[in-house]
């Protein structure tokens, strides 16, 4: 079947760049674009009206954990104020000798949940971090239920992270324990990669560079090659980790890497924040930027997670400058690309201290072209015959964006998750009118309201504080 949608702008793309097309069409037959221009002379089977509409290739959000929020609530606990900024890793480790509730975030309510949540935000791929660990079958027949595309794998480490009585981070090493994880995610990454379905990818997802011994890290980039799938790793995602290394390894986590030949074009590096130029880091030594680009490995970045905690890349640009390829994750809640790519670029401007950093033409490359190089994909992140109908439509008629010059700009600097009216994947469309298709949204709601619920009750029984949530996190006010 085909379908024509129509909007006052279509970012099109010419072979090596996006451009826009103004009062544009895009056709598309069954999965695959077969036009986009001003206009479609040939029958079309249907039509989508999008007046005053942004018409953009559906956003890549390279890092997700999926789950319910109630993790993410914890993100900045008043109890563990940490300048290593290993504060928000607290609500994952639990106190040594305890277990923290992951039973509780149960596939039907918190991953669905998570994964509408992202394509209602415009992410039409993502990369779920470790999101298949319940179940290769039951996560797949989910993923086809709800209609995104992913990229998933299980997540595995030879250490776990747990704090002792008074909040200090420490690890359990237990390398037999990490072999068996290892072997169970190349054996599910094998029979995912086998399996040929388009829609759930296979990845190999080593957990912390602080967490994985180098053998761990060059086998696992053995493993991938012999796959012929991509690999991504949590890296320099806090002072801790770098100083932890630096003490195990005489070098930076970045330095590390490149030794034990994890790095290369089908590697992507999970924040990468705290490498040796930062100034919380300010480390003399070395260039880790210019070994990230010589490499050819990529980059995602979730500026929004860290700007919760009062943290900056410094800078994207500087990053862009030295030949990186920058794409983007949305991690923690909410998980929405408009923001991170205003978070992007403003974090950048005052990283940089001018106005000039951070080009919106930028970030949204990054959350589109950045996530189709970084997975080796050609047919995402554009709108150009061949490629795949993944699309979204922006409503920019709205007295919140006023008059429209560029709609590229208008778009972040101005846009929310919820003018996002139109999410098109494979050439289904499943939101339409900003309404999710598939499902009622409203008893997903209530049920994950409970499983929340459950989980934050719990949080005395493992938190190494011992104290209720609400003692962890203080309201904003009083409640009552």
């Amino acid at each position: 079947m085909k379908t024509l949608i129509r909007g006052a702008y279509v970012v099109g793309f010419d072979g090596s760049r996006h451009e826009i097309i103004r009062n544009g069409a895009v056709v598309f037959e069954n999965d695959r674009i077969v036009h986009v221009g001003r206009d479609y002379p040939g029958p079309v089977d249907r039509t989508l009206a999008a007046p005053g509409s942004l018409i953009s290739p559906g956003f890549i959000n390279s890092h997700i954990h999926t789950g319910s929020n109630a993790g993410d609530y914890m993100l900045t606990e008043a109890d563990k104020p940490d300048f290593l900024g290993s504060n928000y890793l607290a609500h994952a480790g639990p106190l040594k000798g305890k277990s923290a509730p992951h039973h509780l975030e149960n596939l039907d309510v918190s991953v669905r949940f998570s994964l509408i949540h992202c394509l209602k935000g415009g992410s039409t791929t993502v990369l779920d971090y470790g999101g298949a660990e319940r179940g290769l079958q039951d996560y797949v027949n989910l993923v086809g239920e709800v209609g995104i595309r992913c990229v998933t794998g299980l997540r595995f480490r030879d250490a776990d992270y747990c704090f002792d009585a008074e909040g200090r981070q420490q690890y359990l090493w237990n390398e037999e324990r990490g072999t068996e994880r290892f072997n169970k995610a190349v054996e599910f990454a094998k029979r995912l990669h086998a399996a040929g379905n388009s829609r759930v990818t296979a990845m190999l997802f080593p957990g912390q560079v602080d967490t994985c011994t180098p053998e761990t890290l060059a086998k696992a980039k053995r493993a991938a090659d012999e796959i012929g799938i991509p690999i991504q790793i949590h890296t320099a995602m806090n002072l801790l980790e770098f100083h932890e290394i630096l003490r195990r390894h005489r070098c930076s986590p970045l330095e590390l890497l490149q030794r034990t030949g994890i790095l290369g074009p089908r590697t992507s590096l999970g924040h990468c924040i705290f490498l040796n130029h930062h100034s919380w880091v300010s480390y003399p030594y070395g260039n880790d930027l210019a070994i990230i680009a010589d490499s050819g490995s990529s980059v995602s970045y979730s500026p929004l997670k860290y700007l919760m905690l009062g943290v900056v890349m410094e800078s994207f640009d500087r990053y862009l400058a030295a030949g990186i390829n920058m794409s983007l994750g949305t991690d923690t809640y909410p998980k929405d690309m408009v923001s991170e790519m205003r978070c992007a670029a403003l974090a950048s401007r005052v990283a940089d201290r001018k106005f000039t950093s951070g080009h919106p033409r930028d970030v949204f490359n990054a959350a589109t072209l950045g996530g189709a190089r970084l997975l080796g994909r050609e047919d995402l992140g554009r709108l150009e015959k061949g490629a795949k109908a993944d699309i979204i439509a922006v409503d920019l008629k709205d007295i919140g964006f006023g008059a429209v010059r560029d709609p590229i700009r208008s778009l972040i600097e101005g846009a929310t998750r919820r003018d996002i009216k139109t999410v098109i994947v494979d050439g289904e469309v499943l939101v339409q009118d900003g309404t999710y298709l598939r499902t009622s949204e409203q008893p997903l709601l209530e049920k994950l309201q409970s499983v929340a619920d459950e989980v934050w009750s719990a949080v005395p029984a493992w938190h190494w504080t011992g104290k209720p949530v609400d003692e962890l996190i203080p309201p904003s006010f009083a409640m009552k």
